[in-house]
């Protein structure tokens, strides 16, 4: 197993690179901490300079944390934009996944007329596409990480919209999301495509 002190030291050599180079610089390490899950050491690190001299014009940005796998020693880097924690937690969403997609559906069927006419008022969309979206060949709506889905999930409970998560073997027909959507006008005008899809069939 690898330890603590092993993968800083992986880490940082990594980020330093060949100290005969013209390009070198020193590095040392910000924090070192075990994920929740005990699966990777969550190792940051940045310039000497800047960690141990406080010289904020030689902070580098670009990397938010190393990721190094406490058995193998793999190293994978998560980029500034990306929290820690979404980033394992999507790992561990395609890994439960095995294959499979998750996606987004309807909770209800067409035959629910308070739950259709939930969907025309929350899409602005006609009552004939509404009761697509319902009907059994229309109900995959979004696919995505799990995390985002769930995300949506809680945008369309406030507009009253009940939905389930599941896997599916394939989800070609479901419209993608992912973190570029943040908010309800975004995830609308996704599920615009659905609908548009939905009509035109």
């Amino acid at each position: 197993m690898i330890s603590s002190d092993m993968a800083q030291a992986m880490v940082l050599r990594r980020s330093e690179g060949d100290p005969s180079s013209a390009r070198y610089e020193k590095f040392a390490v910000q924090s070192c901490q075990l994920s929740r899950q005990g699966d990777y050491w969550i190792v940051c690190v940045n310039t000497a300079a800047y960690v141990l001299h406080g010289r904020a014009e030689r902070c580098l940005v670009g990397a938010n944390a190393h990721l190094v796998d406490v058995i193998s020693g793999q190293i994978e880097t998560v980029a500034s934009c990306r929290p820690v924690e979404d980033y394992l937690q999507d790992k561990y969403d395609v890994r439960r996944a095995a294959g499979m997609h998750y996606m987004l559906t309807p909770a209800f069927d067409r035959t629910d007329k308070v739950a259709v006419i939930r969907i025309r008022q929350a899409f602005g969309c006609s009552m004939r596409e509404a009761m697509k979206l319902a009907s059994p060949e229309h109900h995959c709506w979004l696919t995505g990480p799990r995390r985002v889905l769930r995300w949506a999930q809680g945008e369309l409970t406030l507009k009253n919209i009940v939905t389930d998560i599941i896997l599916a073997p394939d989800a070609e027909d479901a419209v993608d999301i992912d973190d570029s959507i943040w908010h309800w006008d975004l995830l609308k005008a996704r599920l615009a495509l659905r609908i548009r899809a939905a009509g035109l069939s």
